[in-house]
């Protein structure tokens, strides 16, 4: 059986050929490790990326026969998902290394993980908003496993190892799960881990059924506990690191994130591993099954600690409330009385972000009081420019007046003018009248010889013509003047 253990190549079914990412570090999983490679050649198969975008190499750890039954278990789910075309809540698998036996999985590379992606926010201010966003996110990621995938293509329904170095941010901004198949690989009733009190898995974020191996009659709960466990990690993780408290190499794994609640269930554990084997669970063998115990409460208001960045025992208080009864549920000891819905913890975790988003915005009590201005100069101001707008219409409506009495004198002196300029100083002579035009008769042709009479027309003296002028120029300097004042009340 070929090995995936060659230094510089490996090759996958699909006949295209993967090398190691230049300078990149190899991620040593107790399961497997992850290798960040490009491919070599055109896209072939099911190995559509181009040349030269980096792809994540999962090898299992040779010699090690329950990384590589997990390893088949996990590739038998990513071909299932993976051949769905819409938008997968896992990373996508492009190609399989090893024959007959999967000894390495090709898929979509993400640059980071849950836990390092929150050890460089947990300091921003909006912190604990990020992490309830992504908390809900997740939780639909995980919420579309269940529904979409696991149920129509048969599969277990429960991802069963949930966990910060399992949530990855991929390279376009979305959160995905991995690792699929650790759960489904069940010791044999010969295993010795069957009756030793030893614990296959990460014990910090496992639900009891899944420690005890008990009939899972709630599989989406199995998974609902995981991301509340993950939420209480990250934090206490957030606490530790503004208390500048040491971190553990092995970060959220270590045995001091563990919860009281974890704790409570190895201790029923370490009395007998094989007492809820293939059984439901004894709910009585635990104390407060439906609620987590004190040292867990307290850690919570802990990490909420000017969580709003100024002390506010009241702010903190009520967003504790309601985060505590999503730590109730969520960690009941029976499955049943849990999440029983992905969807429904994502809406939880909504519901802590708005709050959280209400509580944040500034009061209407905190803001300053903005001076009330006096309305009594607006008043005066407005009846002063009513009174002045009538005062205005008034005297244009005298103006107007006194224009018409000006025009009808100006007609008048016009026609005296004109009629002492056109009318002779003397009578004219009587003469005969004339014969209407239709009742004369031809006359013969005039003679030669005509006697022309002279008429003498009187001169008109030159002082009217200087009259004339003075009228005119009196009635013009009369409109210029009128229409002067006309303006200036009008636009005073």
């Amino acid at each position: 059986m070929p090995t995936a253990t060659l230094p510089q190549l490996w090759r996958g079914r699909s006949g295209r050929e993967y090398v190691p990412f230049e300078q990149a570090r190899v991620r040593h999983g107790g399961m497997a490790t992850v290798r960040k490679v490009v491919g070599r050649g055109g896209p072939v198969a099911n190995s559509t990326v181009a040349d030269g975008v980096p792809l994540a190499l999962k090898l299992w750890t040779e010699s090690d026969d329950a990384s590589l039954d997990q390893l088949q278990a996990e590739a038998r789910i990513l071909v299932e998902i993976s051949g769905h075309p819409g938008e997968l809540p896992c990373p996508r698998l492009y190609d399989l290394v090893g024959t007959p036996l999967v000894t390495g999985l090709v898929m979509e590379w993400c640059s980071a993980d849950l836990e390092r992606w929150w050890r460089e926010k947990l300091k921003e201010p909006d912190s604990f908003g990020r992490l309830m966003a992504t908390m809900a996110e997740v939780s639909r990621r995980v919420a579309d496993y269940h529904v979409f995938f696991a149920q129509k293509q048969g599969l277990d329904a429960a991802h069963g190892d949930l966990k910060p170095s399992n949530i990855l941010l991929s390279s376009e901004g979305r959160w995905l799960i991995s690792d699929f198949g650790a759960a489904r690989v069940k010791p044999p009733d010969d295993n010795p881990l069957v009756t030793s009190k030893v614990v296959a898995g990460t014990e910090n974020f496992l639900s009891p059924e899944a420690l005890f191996h008990a009939k899972r009659r709630h599989h989406a709960a199995m998974d609902t506990w995981a991301l509340a466990a993950t939420a209480f990690t990250m934090l206490r993780l957030q606490r530790m690191s503004l208390d500048a408290a040491p971190i553990p190499k092995n970060g959220t794994q270590n045995p001091r994130f563990r919860m009281q609640r974890i704790h409570a269930i190895m201790e029923v554990y370490a009395k007998d591993p094989t007492r809820f084997r293939d059984r439901d669970l004894a709910v009585e063998a635990f104390s407060d099954p439906l609620r987590i115990p004190e040292e867990d409460r307290r850690a919570v208001r802990d990490s909420l600690r000017g969580v709003f960045g100024v002390p506010d025992d009241r702010r903190e208080e009520v967003l504790c409330k309601e985060l505590l009864e999503l730590f109730d549920r969520a960690l009941a000891i029976e499955p049943r009385f849990r999440f029983t819905d992905a969807r429904d913890l994502a809406s939880a975790f909504e519901r802590l972000l708005r709050l959280y988003l209400e509580l944040s915005a500034p009061s209407e009590a905190a803001q300053p009081a903005q001076p009330i201005a006096d309305p009594a100069p607006f008043v005066k101001a407005r009846e002063d420019a009513v009174r002045a707008k009538q005062e205005a219409e008034e005297r244009a409506n005298q103006l107007q007046e006194e224009m018409e009495a000006m025009r009808e004198r100006l007609q008048e002196a016009e026609g005296r003018l004109t009629a002492a300029l056109y009318q002779p100083s003397l009578p004219a002579p009587n003469k005969p009248e004339s014969p209407p035009l239709k009742s004369r008769t031809p006359l013969p042709p005039p003679r030669v010889e005509r006697v022309v009479e002279t008429v003498e027309v009187p001169a008109v003296p030159a002082w009217w013509g200087a009259l004339l002028v003075l009228v005119l120029l009196f009635q013009f300097a009369t409109l210029v003047l009128v229409a002067i004042a006309l303006a200036g009340s009008l636009f005073r």
